[in-house]
């Protein structure tokens, strides 16, 4: 019965480690997408909606935000009996941004190029939650669900950073780069669009590190096993 149970248990442990290895991947894929594609967006104008870049980078957007959110699994599995209440809200809020995110892409990509002739002053409106062609027509809940997406960015991403610098589990410098990438993005406010995209580049970085981490961690810790 002991025997069976440590069999069970050994087994887990070697699925959390090839999650871990996996999440890796994706964090790494993650932190490169979202730094690619802040010099590839087409602008965030009508005519763009309708163009072959537009649904590419749209579709990038989406796999990004799903590599985010595996990544940031594999990112608090790793420290999950440290991190703390303070790691865990970070991880749920950060996580819930991402999916936000993937959301907005998903229409971007398959609604936008659906509407733009039968309802061009909506998708105008909508491409002005993010960029600089402000519309006066009622969006409906996603005036109010753009900015609070903007709020779980630079939140869940401050709070996943603190704890992650009082953790110790990676080094403590990528936490000090995860709060800041989160935090700098207020300077969306002085920054004109799109000129603002610069501001991701810092978590974009990091999220590379943390996978780069992740993986190779990992990694030997699955060859020592072999051995």
């Amino acid at each position: 019965m002991v025997k069976k149970f440590n069999k069970k248990e050994n087994e887990l442990s070697i699925a959390g480690r090839n999650f871990k290895k996996v999440a890796g991947l994706f964090a790494i894929l993650a932190g490169a997408l979202y730094t690619v594609i802040q010099f590839i967006h087409p602008p965030e104008i009508l005519t763009s909606v309708s163009s072959s870049s537009w649904q590419i980078v749209a579709c990038l957007s989406i796999l990004m935000s799903l590599s985010f959110i595996i990544g940031n699994i594999g990112v608090y599995m790793k420290q999950v009996e440290v991190v703390g209440w303070s790691g865990l809200i970070g991880f749920i809020i950060f996580n819930l941004f991402w999916l936000i995110s993937m959301t907005f892409s998903f229409i971007e990509a398959f609604v936008y190029p659906l509407l733009i002739n039968e309802a061009p002053k909506f998708v105008e409106g909508m491409l002005g939650l993010f960029g600089e062609n402000r519309s006066e027509i009622n969006l409906g809940v996603f005036t109010i669900l753009a900015p609070i997406a903007g709020i779980l960015y630079m939140l869940g991403g401050l709070l996943l950073g603190i704890a992650m610098y009082r953790a110790k589990v990676f080094p403590r410098f990528t936490g000090i780069l995860l709060s800041f990438a989160a935090v700098v993005t207020l300077a969306t406010a002085i920054i004109p669009h799109p000129y603002d995209r610069i501001l991701a580049l810092p978590m974009g970085a990091v999220f590379v590190w943390l996978g780069y981490i992740l993986w190779f961690d990992t990694n030997s810790i699955l060859k020592t096993n072999k051995i």
